[in-house]
């Protein structure tokens, strides 16, 4: 594995890991207004949320760039992400940009909500828990890029 690759892909696999055992628990729960008034179920939906930012964050500002300069597609790390995203596309490491698009609506939604409006808040929960899958599922396409590149 590049050295750059691997501390990225051993965060995100925590991240992910973590995330993975709140996203159990949420599925388990009806997500309304009295559940979520209890701290702990907040507890549990922070922790989430949290991660569902970090991957997404860690996925867009680390790997995609440290991936596609390990695969020699780049001379340098400073692509703007626009670019960075067509040619993700046109590798097929990433289904499209307007998926990532999605996703990245969905973590700025999150990033930006208010605690206190609390349908916005579940709403923001139910397109988490969806946008998760979708973010599981692009990782574990470009583990797999990775790992037939032999980059990692």
């Amino acid at each position: 594995m590049s050295t750059a690759l691997k501390p990225i892909f051993e965060s995100l696999d925590g991240l992910f890991n973590s995330c993975d055992i709140d996203y159990s628990l949420l599925k388990e729960q009806v997500l309304n207004e009295s559940w979520l008034k209890d701290y702990s179920n907040q507890r549990i939906v922070n922790s989430f949320l949290f991660n569902y930012i970090k991957i997404q964050d860690k996925l867009g500002a680390s790997l995609f760039r440290k991936l596609l300069f390990s695969l020699r597609e780049i001379n340098n790390e400073n692509l703007p992400m626009i670019d960075m995203l067509n040619l993700l596309e046109k590798l097929e490491i990433i289904p499209s940009i307007l998926m990532w698009d999605k996703l990245r609506e969905i973590r700025n939604a999150i990033a930006h909500e208010y605690p206190l409006e609390i349908e916005e808040r579940l709403e923001n929960i139910a397109l988490a828990l969806s946008g998760f899958n979708q973010l599981k599922d692009l990782y574990a396409n470009i583990k797999q890029y990775a790992q037939l590149k032999q980059v990692m």
